[in-house]
């Protein structure tokens, strides 16, 4: 659960995290974005992924001296309107699964040696995950291509999903999980107020991509096309690997994805936590 606000009926749970869900979106694309046009050039753009202006000072150096601050938010439309949609549908999707488990008293049952985590909350994890993936594809398809310098197609909207689906859908379960196991052991203090909630988001969300990491390198270069020099026609995903360096090489941006993650998520919560909380005032939670 994301909330320690009493709940409504499974619909109603749904439909208000359908309204929060936008806040949070909205404000994780504009805060996060400029640190993940420097994670995305390391990952795949031609002309950052080696040599001088690889690091991640490199990148936004170079950034800064050819397109000033504009260049830190090329792509950002396609997330700001999208994040407000898939990321409003995996709270949505999540709140609804969870809170009718509860109605039905299906979420007794617990994960042995995980410190009393629901199976109904994994399920409900998964299902926003997956949600979420559906909706995500193209926008971030269409935002990579943007942050890379490419003009993206329709008709490509779903390229590198193969890969997108098991990134999200780790991630996100991971951090469904990883909040609501934060929430139980601080018996809801952490989402309390708003440290509690940039920390505990903030945390849980970073940890979430470090663990899908790979995953995100490789995703952001299928969906940019990044060509690999002297292979023909599209690359696989072990010739990408060894063109990197490597496993090693798929840990490239980590450092600016992890505080653009951190930040983004952390600010987001805050915002969410505030609505929630007017909401509840309103009487409408």
């Amino acid at each position: 659960m994301t909330h320690n606000f009493e709940r409504k009926a499974w619909y109603q749970e749904g439909a208000v995290a359908l309204g929060t869900g936008i806040l949070y979106g909205a404000t994780n694309a504009v805060v996060g974005h400029p640190m993940d046009t420097v994670k995305s050039k390391m990952q795949a753009q031609s002309g950052f992924i080696h040599g001088q202006s690889s690091s991640m000072l490199g990148v936004i150096k170079r950034v800064w001296q050819t397109e000033g601050i504009p260049g830190f938010f090329r792509g950002v439309v396609p997330p700001l309107l999208g994040s407000s949609v898939y990321r409003s549908s995996q709270f949505a999707v999540f709140e609804m699964v969870v809170t009718r488990m509860k109605e039905l008293q299906m979420d007794k049952a617990t994960i042995p040696y995980t410190g009393g985590l629901a199976w109904s909350t994994l399920l409900a994890g998964a299902c926003g995950a997956s949600a979420r993936s559906i909706i995500e594809s193209p926008i971030e398809y269409a935002k990579v291509k943007g942050q890379t310098g490419q003009t993206w197609h329709l008709r490509e909207a779903y390229q590198g999903f193969f890969v997108q689906w098991p990134r999200t859908g780790g991630m996100m379960t991971f951090i469904f999980c990883s909040v609501d196991s934060v929430r139980r052991w601080t018996d809801g203090k952490a989402l309390s107020h708003p440290l509690g909630q940039f920390l505990t988001w903030g945390g849980c969300s970073m940890l979430g991509f470090w663990f899908i990491w790979p995953l995100e390198t490789l995703k952001n270069q299928v969906q940019a096309g990044t060509v690999i020099e002297g292979i023909e026609g599209k690359p696989t995903l072990r010739q990408r690997v060894v063109a990197l360096g490597g496993p090693a090489g798929l840990y490239r941006g980590i450092v600016p994805g992890s505080i653009s993650v951190f930040m983004r998520n952390g600010t987001a919560s805050i915002v969410m936590g505030a609505a929630n909380k007017k909401l509840a005032e309103l009487g409408l939670r």
